[in-house]
């Protein structure tokens, strides 16, 4: 047996020698103390966190880091102007207008996660790993996982169970928080202005989003780390004397972006007055340093993976990159009339997508949290090919289907434990574009892996490994 399946085994027989409805009980107990709602849902609806072996992570984060690598390549042939950048991402004018907005602290994509399907194999470290997108847009989840991770510590289960295993996890929250500020420190220097040395921090968000809890478990450790801390509405924010301020009273030096831009010009989708709102106009003044940049989302637009698995742009990439894309990105292309490669011979792409639904997945260019995707094998042939029609009227991307990996977690339902089979990702973090370190983990009912969706649940990621 693998060992991460023996430890889950091992943890299963810890879990059915407990009082599990006390635990249970006490875990949603725990839960609401801690603000560890989706709305007014509890984050997380099983009694176990997800495991990797410590090779099984080595090998997640090693691939991550190249084809984040390529990406980023064809980023740069995007900014420079080797490839149409507002042809190929279809940029409205607002969008073409932020983009061009100086980006002085280097790579936008200051905190991002990218998200994966990891099939283990049945060596250690050995397995099938598929990327899907990259969500480069100041992603949700990472507190929730990180508060998460404290509560199993917790568990009688987990205690017993380290007596057998080491256990790791990571403090994502406060990475989060030294990656804010080590990029407002460069920010500083390229502006040649001084840093404060606890900088203002202001999370920026609609005051109506479900993720408000994860900005106050932010707020938390942000503030424990030295930093004053504002939750604000983007139309909260004012600029003046130079500088970004909340009310009166609160001058701000970062702010950590969790408005998606896409959100933000869907507010104000004319460019002029997008331009004129204050928290545009201070990145454009060069008035507060804020991350993720605006230019995030060329790397957050899912036509990317169209550039990085297109073998016109494979001279753009080292050998290990290509590599890790020819084994780990699902081919991928942006729905058009034209004709295309597929596993080594010419296609009508069109015709192409209209005649294989089984094995495809459409996804328009902007849109997150699977809203607008439609999976192939999940609609009846009719649904297909209104499905592709609308492709071709509106951006979208085909890629082929990754086949999504399945365990059985245990959930206390009915007032009985039962193991019930989950499909999960998991979602590396990104750092400043480069830095590999932790990952999230989301678990569904349905192929559509998301946690505001019925059956969703977010888990924290454990490192296990068997004591010697």
């Amino acid at each position: 047996m693998h060992p991460t399946d023996l430890a889950v085994e091992d943890y299963h027989d810890l879990l059915r020698q407990s009082d599990v409805a006390a635990l249970w009980q006490g875990f949603q107990d725990a839960m609401r103390a801690n603000l560890l709602a989706f709305g007014d849902r509890p984050i997380c609806n099983v009694l176990r966190p997800h495991f990797l072996h410590p090779a099984e992570y080595e090998r997640i984060a090693a691939a991550t880091a190249l084809v984040v690598s390529a990406i980023h390549k064809i980023y740069a042939a995007l900014r420079q102007g080797e490839l149409d950048m507002a042809g190929l991402l279809h940029l409205s004018p607002a969008e073409a207008a932020l983009v061009q907005l100086p980006d002085s602290y280097g790579r936008p994509d200051v905190s991002a996660r990218m998200d994966a399907f990891w099939l283990r194999g049945d060596r250690i470290g050995a397995g099938d790993l598929h990327f899907l997108e990259y969500n480069a847009d100041s992603p949700g989840g990472l507190g929730y996982g990180d508060a998460l991770s404290a509560l199993f510590l917790e568990f009688e289960p987990m205690r017993r169970f380290q007596e057998s295993y080491r256990v790791q996890s990571y403090p994502v929250r406060r990475r989060v928080y030294t990656t804010l500020v080590e990029t407002y420190r460069d920010w500083c220097a390229a502006a040649g202005k001084i840093p404060v040395q606890r900088p203002n921090i202001a999370i920026v968000d609609w005051r109506t989003v479900r993720t408000r809890n994860e900005f106050i478990l932010s707020t938390q450790i942000f503030e424990e780390m030295g930093s004053a801390v504002r939750i604000c509405d983007p139309d909260e924010l004012s600029l003046r004397e130079g500088r970004l301020w909340i009310g009166a009273d609160f001058p701000i030096d970062i702010v950590y972006k969790r408005v998606v831009v896409n959100e933000l010009i869907n507010r104000y989708p004319n460019a002029d007055d997008l331009l004129a709102h204050p928290l545009v106009q201070a990145v454009a003044q060069g008035s507060v340093c804020m991350a993720n940049h605006f230019n995030c989302q060329i790397l957050y637009n899912k036509v990317i993976f169209a550039l990085i698995s297109d073998e016109e742009n494979a001279h753009r990439f080292d050998r290990d990159e290509e590599e890790t894309i020819r084994q780990s990105v699902p081919w991928t292309r942006l729905v058009s009339d034209r004709r295309t490669r597929y596993a080594d011979r010419e296609i009508d792409l069109i015709a192409f997508i209209r005649s294989h639904k089984d094995a495809l997945v459409l996804k328009p260019i902007r849109e997150y949290g699977g809203t607008g995707v439609v999976l192939g094998w999940e609609v009846d042939e009719d649904a297909w090919q209104a499905a592709t029609t609308t492709a071709l009227a509106t951006p979208h991307i085909v890629q082929k289907r990754a086949p999504i990996p399945c365990e059985s977690f245990p959930i206390w339902q009915d007032g009985a434990l039962h193991f019930a089979p989950r499909l999960f990702d998991v979602d590396p973090y990104v750092w400043r574009g480069e830095q590999i370190a932790h990952a999230g983990v989301r678990l569904g009912t349905s192929s559509l892996l998301n946690v505001s969706a019925g059956g969703g649940s977010a888990v924290p990621l454990f490192m296990v490994e068997k004591r010697s």
